[in-house]
């Protein structure tokens, strides 16, 4: 009987941490067919998800990171921006 209430409680528990994620009413995609049942409702190609698994710095539990194409090319915009800027401030500075 202790046994069980115990695994109750923690069963509680966990239900509950994940309660604290604020998911702003969206539901959290886990898998890649949830990942494909979603793309097959988008129209536009730069609204459809890409997911990839990610180990956090620091971490050996992966987490499924998805954004949508149109967020990957701004990344990557920002990405060769921030390279560019970086080539002139050395070029500048002479290092």
């Amino acid at each position: 009987m202790k046994t069980l209430l115990t695994v109750f409680a923690l069963a509680a528990a966990l239900t509950s941490c994940e309660n604290l994620y604020d998911d702003g009413g969206i539901p959290r995609i886990r898998s890649q067919r949830q990942v494909d049942a979603y793309n097959a409702t988008v129209s536009s190609e730069s609204q459809k998800l890409v997911c990839s698994r990610e180990r956090p710095l620091g971490s050996i539990i992966p987490e499924f990171v998805c954004m949508t194409v149109a967020q990957q090319e701004r990344f990557a915009i920002q990405a060769r921006e921030e390279i560019e800027f970086q080539r002139q401030t050395q070029t500048v500075d002479g290092n």
